[in-house]
């Protein structure tokens, strides 16, 4: 056995890590070592479950009266940064009445939040919303300060995500990510693949299955997730395969139009077992649904 293997080992165990065993396993060239085993963490930590969300997704400033959901939604989850905040709050209010407990109203940026400070996360609360619904550590001006604010007004936030990071920047998003799970153990999801690409230096598909199985082995998070509406289908089915465990995004809309075997919750569906999953649905506060 060689030291990466005897490392790699130690990693799927669940074993702590030096910060040089750390930097050995963020160096190696060795994808398919990597896969193995973070596959084997996720195994410990899930067993064969693999978990999915069908989220309808709504622009903050264009609810209305008018604004519906599909009934299959398992998250409401309000997205973009709000031009009034009333206007936000008396927003999130309405839906909430109108979900009446039903599914959980998720939203806003905790960068956007972090700015308009603790007052405004409090008024939200009291508003109805279930959970911040992004926090990507990149963009945060103090994460560990932001994510202090949100816990004191008692409003969730319950995945950190990566906005934009060049792979010269992973392993310090993997560090802090790592630093944050540890202090606050209420955060139930880590996605690591950057929901913005950067034009000049695209991921490809080699760093993000292996940044996924690094997230895995590196950071002690219950749930390292994939977009699929960003990442498509193929990326998030052998995400799966390296450590994650959990797909967000995926539709809340019962398309039939190219066939039941392709409308989204058949599709994910089969995905997952092909990933040697059982897959089961749950909703946007990481609770099982059915």
């Amino acid at each position: 056995m060689t030291a990466i293997d005897a490392l790699l080992e130690k990693a799927a165990a669940g074993a702590a890590l030096t910060d040089g065993e750390r930097s050995a396993l963020l160096g190696t060239p060795d994808l398919l070592g990597l896969g193995m085993a973070a596959d084997e963490a996720r195994r410990r930590r899930h067993g064969r479950r693999m978990t999915f969300v069908r989220v309808a997704t709504l622009d903050i400033n264009t609810v209305d009266a008018m604004t519906t959901w599909p009934e299959t939604a398992g998250e409401v989850r309000l997205a973009g940064t709000p031009t009034d905040w009333t206007a936000a709050i008396a927003s999130v209010r309405m839906l909430t009445e109108r979900a009446a407990g039903r599914v959980p109203i998720t939203g806003f940026s905790l960068v956007d939040l972090e700015t308009a400070g603790a007052p405004m996360l409090a008024q939200l609360k009291s508003a109805g919303l279930a959970a911040v619904g992004d926090a990507p550590i990149d963009r945060l001006a103090d994460p560990d300060a932001a994510l202090s604010m949100a816990n004191d007004a008692g409003l969730a936030v319950l995945r950190l995500t990566v906005e934009r990071a060049p792979a010269s920047s992973r392993q310090s998003m993997l560090d802090l990510a790592a630093a944050l799970t540890a202090r606050w153990r209420s955060i139930q999801a880590f996605a690591p693949l950057p929901r913005l690409m950067a034009g000049d230096a695209p991921s490809t598909g080699y760093e993000d299955v292996r940044i996924v199985a690094l997230a895995r082995l590196l950071v002690d998070v219950r749930h390292v997730q994939v977009d699929w509406s960003l990442y498509g289908p193929k990326l998030a089915q052998v995400a799966l395969t390296f450590g994650g465990d959990d797909v967000d995004g995926v539709s809340a809309v019962d398309d039939m139009s190219l066939g039941r075997r392709r409308a989204p919750l058949e599709e994910i569906r089969r995905n997952i077992v092909a990933a040697s999953g059982d897959p089961a649905e749950r909703d946007g506060l990481f609770g099982l649904r059915g």
